[in-house]
């Protein structure tokens, strides 16, 4: 910091305090400077507007994703405070090593693939309301918006659907608390035992390959060697992570939000157009992933802020799909906004891979809750995240509505 540095602001995306009103802290900082600095997690930069954070984000070789040791320079991830014990792959790599990684794991997430994958979502979330219908209540973060991402990603992977339970509960206590409060230390532990089971999944995939996204990775070459163990079972890591909790985010928003503006029901039911468009604006108003981190390669300048090389700096989507120079009324849910380029899904070569499937779960749950229960109330009992600074996510949400009756199918 110089004398020339814009002041400090007080900004901690893990605090209760930016959980509670993370768009006004965000428009002050934005207000303030286009670029800040906050002494929170021993000091790192944060981007306030939409031009800054697209620029960073589509600069990697200055803004750095990567973990370890790297040309003398110690990177330490995409997240702030960094997690030692986890390595996301293929998050923390930079081009042209996360081609390789991506072009590995793209015939998992292509078109073709996520067309072949919506019965069994449809499947998924038909199962899910079934066990619910007839008793006329409802938890939408524990009996659908948890399950039916949880069951896809695991199918997805390659591992068995009905024990999501445990998975979900792992990554949601991961990105829920704070690093090195209880909560977090027994999701690192479960995760780390998850770990271990995938390690027998890759030995069974190598001798007995199926149709996942297990057997693509330990089949596959990149420049010309076989990925290693340990590289399979920390992509199944982030996509297990990347997959359970933040379109469960998402829905759980999205069901908020209705509860609360009943009146746009009835045509995100009946308009696929619509329903599409109201989707991204749930992206973009939400924000499920607040942000990444990067680490600074060079000594540059971001927003006129001279950024050191080692320097932390926070990509921060939910400021930036805020940002009025950008986006029109950006404090207010616009259903149908068009255009709507919005962040939530990061900026650059890193944009989310899962993206696709995340907006299929979206169209389909939501449509079956409009069908099945189109007149639910939210009910007493509703308690959000109060660390949204990974992902903007409930532990609970409650509704009520008339009892129906199931209509059947297995999951």
């Amino acid at each position: 910091m110089t004398a020339t540095d814009p002041p400090v602001f007080e900004f901690d995306h893990l605090s209760p305090q930016y959980a509670a009103e993370p768009m006004a802290v965000n428009r002050a900082m934005r207000e303030q400077c286009p670029v800040v600095w906050t002494e929170a997690h021993s000091g790192f930069w944060v981007t306030a507007t939409y031009a800054e954070t697209f620029a960073a984000g589509r600069d990697p070789a200055t803004y750095s994703s990567k973990k370890g040791r790297h040309a003398g320079l110690d990177h330490t991830g995409v997240v702030i405070p960094a997690l030692p014990s986890m390595h996301l792959l293929p998050v923390e790599v930079d081009p042209p090593e996360l081609r390789a990684y991506r072009k590995v794991m793209n015939p998992a997430f292509s078109p073709q693939a996520v067309a072949r994958l919506l019965p069994d979502v449809e499947r998924f979330t038909t199962w899910c309301v079934d066990q619910v219908i007839a008793s006329g209540a409802i938890d939408f973060v524990d009996d659908l918006a948890t399950p039916v991402p949880a069951m896809t990603t695991l199918l997805i992977v390659g591992l068995p659907p009905e024990d999501w339970p445990q998975h979900a509960k792992a990554f949601h206590g991961l990105v829920s608390h704070v690093p090195g409060t209880p909560g977090h230390d027994e999701a690192i532990t479960a995760i780390a035992a998850i770990d271990r089971s995938v390690f027998d999944e890759i030995a069974d995939r190598r001798a007995h390959p199926r149709d996942d996204l297990l057997t693509m990775l330990t089949q596959a070459d990149i420049d010309g060697r076989p990925l290693t163990d340990e590289e399979v079972a920390a992509i199944v890591a982030t996509t297990l992570g990347g997959g359970v909790d933040t379109t469960t985010a998402l829905l759980a928003n999205a069901f908020s939000y209705l509860g609360e503006h009943p009146e746009h029901r009835d045509r995100i039911a009946e308009d696929d157009a619509y329903l599409n468009s109201f989707c991204e604006e749930m992206l973009r108003y939400y924000s499920p992933v607040q942000g990444f981190a990067r680490t600074v390669t060079e000594d540059t300048d971001l927003g006129g802020c001279p950024l050191g090389r080692g320097d932390r700096i926070f990509l921060n989507w939910s400021a930036a799909n805020h940002d009025p120079a950008e986006f029109a009324r950006p404090e207010e849910v616009v259903p149908d906004r068009s255009p709507n380029r919005h962040a939530a899904f990061g900026i650059g070569p890193h944009r989310c891979i899962g993206a696709p499937v995340a907006r299929a779960e979206f169209g389909i749950v939501v449509r079956e809750v409009l069908r099945r229960m189109p007149d639910y109330t939210l009910a007493p009992g509703a308690e959000h995240y109060t660390n949204i600074g990974t992902v903007n996510g409930w532990h609970h949400l409650p509704a009520r509505f008339t009892p129906g009756s199931p209509v059947g199918g297995a999951a």
